[in-house]
């Protein structure tokens, strides 16, 4: 069966082409009701607008994109897969890359995008993404920020709660028994001040002394064998400070999975030992050995948010005064046996 034109489908539907093409574009001179009824036989039909002939119309590509630090992430792929079903939804392409936490490779990323003449760009910046040069960017095309929110840029920025997460999962810990607690933080990721500001609200709560020296930082763009090596020699010479049985949070998810791991090879039980949670978004930490306590962000609503956000921008004809907001959505937190004292 050949592909139906948008001819064909406006014939079915007794419509003129031009009423079939604006209710597929979502215009606001047509009624709600047309516009279900001409989805509903475009998905029927199996009905997509050809991109290259609608780009050549309106002077766009309907292409935009998407940088991630790691496609490895299970957070950021799981940012990828919301943004690609609204993506979808909208008729457009999106166009993903990774910037493996490099600030060059980053630019070098944005380039290539923009050489598509890109309609947006969706983007959770690296560690030591340049703010100067997002500025520039910014001008020039559409950004919408993910994630990593701290940058001082007028656009779109898609978050989450950190602090509130953070301030959870030090309070669980606490409530255990665990009146020491250890923080592991991706070196200059952005994150890191919301995450350890809801730290220090749950130790203040209970009356405990912030001490700096229990905030690991560690290089979060090392390659796998390094980053657990340098981990385990950070963690065994924290661990041996201690007497007592104490806690563990991890800001990354990559920190909070290798640190089971690590702790596993220096010969320490968890909970028992230490109790571990931290942020992470994998599918398996129930699977895990024991299951892994995690602050869960909603990744998927955050992408999907991100690319609804940068196509009123496309839409609007995108302005920077136009495009400041800032949309923060609530981790869940989700309990197991990791981070249960077992008596």
């Amino acid at each position: 069966m050949s592909k139906m034109t948008l001819k064909e489908l406006a014939e079915y539907l007794e419509l003129s082409v031009s009423t079939v093409s604006r209710a597929l574009n979502d215009s606001y001179e047509i009624s709600e009701e047309t516009k279900e009824r001409v989805r509903l036989a475009a998905k029927k039909f199996g009905y997509r607008p050809n991109l290259a002939a609608k780009g050549l119309k309106t002077g766009k590509s309907n292409s935009i994109g998407l940088i991630i630090p790691y496609l490895s992430s299970a957070f950021q792929s799981q940012i990828l897969e919301g943004a690609q079903q609204t993506a979808l939804a909208h008729n457009v392409n999106l166009i993903f890359m990774q910037s493996r936490e490099n600030e060059n490779i980053e630019k070098e990323c944005f380039q290539a995008l923009i050489q598509q003449n890109i309609d947006g760009i969706i983007i959770a910046p690296s560690a030591n993404s340049s703010v100067s040069y997002l500025k520039q960017l910014n001008k020039q095309v559409p950004l919408v920020l993910v994630d990593r929110i701290d940058f001082e840029l007028d656009a779109p920025k898609i978050g989450v709660d950190s602090e509130f997460g953070a301030y959870q999962a030090t309070r669980h810990l606490l409530e255990n028994g665990r009146k020491e607690i250890l923080v592991l933080a991706g070196k200059n990721l952005g994150v890191n001040s919301t995450r350890i500001l809801g730290y220090k609200k749950a130790l203040q709560d209970f009356k405990l002394t912030f001490h700096p020296e229990h905030v690991i930082q560690i290089n979060h763009g090392q390659e796998s064998d390094e980053l657990m090596n340098n981990l385990k020699l950070m963690l065994d010479r924290k661990l041996k400070q201690f007497n007592q049985p104490i806690g563990l949070l991890g800001i990354t998810d990559t920190l909070t999975v290798n640190s089971l791991g690590v702790l596993h090879q220096l010969g320490k039980k968890v909970p028992q030992d230490v109790s571990v949670i931290g942020f992470a978004n994998l599918l398996f930490a129930e699977s895990l050995n024991p299951p892994l306590s995690c602050i869960v962000q909603p990744a998927i609503e955050m992408g999907r948010t991100a690319v609804e956000e940068l196509m009123k921008l496309v839409i609007n004809k995108y302005t920077p005064k136009f495009s400041a907001k800032q949309i923060i959505l609530k981790p869940d937190i989700i309990l197991r046996n990791s981070s249960f004292n077992v008596v």
